[in-house]
């Protein structure tokens, strides 16, 4: 498996929300395929943390790309990004996962009897991702690291994102197809 390098995250945040789709996410041993994510950027999109100005909770979105950047929301559940955009501040929220298959045959005849984690709290407790994970540089760390798969992204369903309250028009969540 080739490791994803630091310029994948460099991109757009809308590109890089795409391209994480079958990615392999790797995080102590436990290997999954990235099935959902959403994008967030900086001045034109009200629901992203980096929306009004650069704070202490969000400057890792304005100051690196390639790195995770975790958040608690509801004061319970921890949500994984990695940071994007060499040139604006943003991140990507990654949704759900998906059990990696034995192989493309069988996946397309079988995708209802993988495991799935769905939803980004529950992605973070299977992981057991917390704040320690935060500022960690995907490309040198020993934790959580990005692969890419044999898996070839064929159809991406595009919608709004979800349970966000202000730029709802935003059609930034990415959900793989086959």
């Amino acid at each position: 498996m080739e490791k994803i390098k630091k310029e994948f995250f460099a991109e757009d945040t809308e590109i890089v929300a795409k391209n994480l789709l079958w990615k392999i996410i790797k995080v102590w041993n436990k290997k999954w395929i990235i099935i959902e994510t959403e994008a967030y950027k900086q001045n034109c999109d009200e629901a992203s943390h980096a929306f009004w100005k650069k704070t202490q909770r969000n400057a890792l979105m304005y100051d690196t790309y390639g790195f995770v950047y975790v958040y608690l929301i509801y004061g319970m559940y921890y949500c994984l990004n990695f940071t994007t955009d060499q040139n604006k501040a943003g991140a990507v929220l990654i949704r759900w996962i998906l059990e990696i298959p034995e192989s493309l045959k069988w996946l397309k005849n079988n995708l209802s009897k993988l495991k799935k984690i769905d939803g980004c709290g529950k992605v973070c407790l299977f992981f057991k991702i917390d704040k320690s994970f935060n500022w960690l540089n995907l490309t040198n760390n020993d934790k959580i690291k990005l692969f890419d798969s044999w898996i070839q992204v064929k159809n991406v369903k595009i919608t709004q994102r979800k349970w966000i309250s202000k730029a709802k028009d935003k059609l930034w969540r990415f959900i793989r197809e086959i």
